[in-house]
């Protein structure tokens, strides 16, 4: 399959941004500088260096801060100096990057968000690292990338300086925090690569700063090899060795996030306390090495059977906690129960070869707006059920009756098969926490003419880019234009041979696109983690 022709989608912009220019007849120093520091890094990033190093040179002409207007026909030497770059039979020809990797990192799990006012660059960008199995989506300006950065949770960010609503800078200096805690590296890239930028970068807390144009051949191994690092010391930083579960250290983050969001979402998340019953008993009776056997074991079954949002810890000893959120207690209570049977029905074998099994008692407590109690009181039903005779789950409380929020998912695609395999993916995703209604629509008119939308749902539209009457990017204005943002999310499913509209998706409004042809699963895994933030 061919490769996107970056060089032409370069040159679109570039006559775009001219034709604006002759509408105005006169364009400020400041946006002159502007255009040629872009141009550069692109350039240079999509294997044009001829036209980057031309750009490198003419920036030294115009002053990065000036307001001075420049006529429009004192530029026409430089637009055609320009033009003729792209017209010239031996520019830099746009080559697929070949790295011999292999892929050690989880695919479902690796997600890297791109913050660049570029959206021809971030578009290159994302091809090239997903080609490796990497998802990223972007963000055109600061105030998308904060959103994307909370609600996507990226093991990865890389961002340039120059946003159009946020100093680079600034955003690292917000974002700094919760990344440090969850060893995110941060990566500033921007052709504004002066030696007190880089320090200033360093003391800020960036991870690494990268001069553009970038160097692809180099720059995908880059971003593999800093999330394998991410990895490898999330894995021995906090998460207990012996049983893989996360440490009292990773508890106590996790725990203050979630009560952080959970007072600012208004939403719940339920707290589980495990003990493993008469577990002394088995170090005395059949020695410790059985029992990090059992350790292990129960670590095993509850790590398959939690879904990836929940979050599962060794809190001491024989002791363990589990963290679900937007769970209320009454929803966990079914999961607790079926886990604490199917732990029950493990045999282990001492050195004899004779059988025997373990139970766990269980607590479970419901955190409340301002609660501060909420280990006091999960402990206090693990207490009881202990105190009852163990192998059982006890409740604090039960939470009240809430009606599931909705989630709507909406296909709109002229490819019946496309909308069917999508529909039929969609149909086993059975979440506990909300309720989802598929509907299809087979154009664009027919879905904007519809009565759709409800202001107490939440929205997924997959949207298809070129569709008969009314194409996907007019639909995407129309719902932008009409509609409020915060619950609704929209993603192109997009052609290669139509990637020239990525870039206007994004700058309408699209929250990320999708290649076609794809996995119909993949679809699914990929809507599952965006939709994350209208649940939080």
């Amino acid at each position: 399959m061919s490769r996107t022709n970056y060089k032409a989608l370069l040159s679109d912009r570039m006559e775009k941004d001219f034709s604006k220019w002759i509408k105005q007849r006169e364009i400020s120093e400041r946006e002159m500088y502007r255009f040629l520091h872009t141009m550069k890094g692109t350039a240079g990033t999509i294997g044009l260096m001829e036209l980057s190093q031309f750009c490198a040179t003419q920036l030294e002409l115009f002053a990065e801060d000036s307001d001075t207007l420049l006529p429009v026909d004192s530029l026409q030497s430089l637009m055609v100096a320009l033009r003729n770059h792209f017209k010239e039979e031996n520019s830099s020809l746009i080559t697929k990057v070949e790295v011999n990797l292999q892929k050690e990192i989880p695919t479902n799990d690796v997600f890297v968000l791109v913050i660049d006012s570029d959206a021809e660059l971030a578009s290159y960008i994302k091809e090239s690292l997903e080609e490796h199995g990497i998802q990223v989506v972007i963000a055109l300006d600061g105030k998308k990338g904060m959103e994307l950065f909370y609600t996507l949770q990226p093991q990865m960010v890389i961002l340039d300086l120059q946003l159009p609503d946020v100093d680079g800078f600034e955003l690292i200096s917000r974002i700094y925090e919760p990344a440090k805690n969850q060893y995110v590296p941060l990566a500033i890239v921007s052709s504004d690569d002066r030696i007190e930028n880089q320090i200033k970068a360093m003391e800020i807390g960036a991870t690494d700063f990268l001069s553009k144009p970038l160097n692809m051949a180099l720059f995908v191994p880059y971003v593999l090899n800093r999330l394998r690092l991410q990895k490898m010391i999330l894995q021995e930083t906090l998460y207990d060795e012996l049983t893989g579960a996360g440490n009292r250290k990773y508890f106590n983050d996790v725990l203050s996030q979630m009560t952080t969001l959970s007072e600012k979402s208004k939403k719940t998340f339920t707290l589980v306390l495990f003990d493993l019953d008469h577990f002394k008993k088995v170090n005395d009776n059949y020695g410790h090495p059985i029992g990090d056997e059992v350790l292990q074991a129960f670590s095993q079954l509850l790590l398959k059977k939690k879904r990836d949002s929940d979050y599962f810890f060794r809190y001491g000893g024989e002791e363990f906690a589990l963290i679900l959120p937007d769970t209320a207690a009454e929803t966990a209570i079914s999961f607790v129960e079926q886990t604490r049977l199917d732990f029950a029905n493990i045999a282990f074998t001492d050195q004899s070869n004779n059988s025997f099994h373990v139970t766990f008692s269980a607590g479970i407590s419901e955190y409340r707006q301002k609660q501060d109690t909420l280990v006091t009181k999960a402990d206090q039903a693990l207490y009881q059920a202990k105190k009852n005779g163990r192998n059982q789950t006890m409740m604090f409380e039960i939470a009240a009756f809430e009606l599931k929020r909705q989630l709507n998912i909406i296909i709109v695609d002229d490819d019946s098969l496309v909308r069917k395999l999508i529909s039929k993916q969609f149909a086993g995703w059975k979440p506990d926490d909300f309720d989802i209604t598929i509907e299809e629509y087979a154009d664009g008119v027919s879905f904007i003419e519809s009565d759709w939308y409800k202001p107490e749902e939440n929205y997924m539209i997959l949207l298809d880019g070129v569709m008969p009457k009314m194409d996907g990017l007019e639909v995407l204005n129309h719902v932008r234009s009409q509609y409020p943002n915060d619950n609704i999310v929209i993603s192109m499913l997009t052609s290669r041979s139509n990637e020239s509209d990525i870039v206007l998706a994004l700058r309408s409004g699209a929250d990320d696109y999708i290649l076609k042809p794809f996995y119909a699963q993949e679809v699914v895994a990929r809507v599952q983690r965006l939709t994350m933030r209208l649940f939080k």
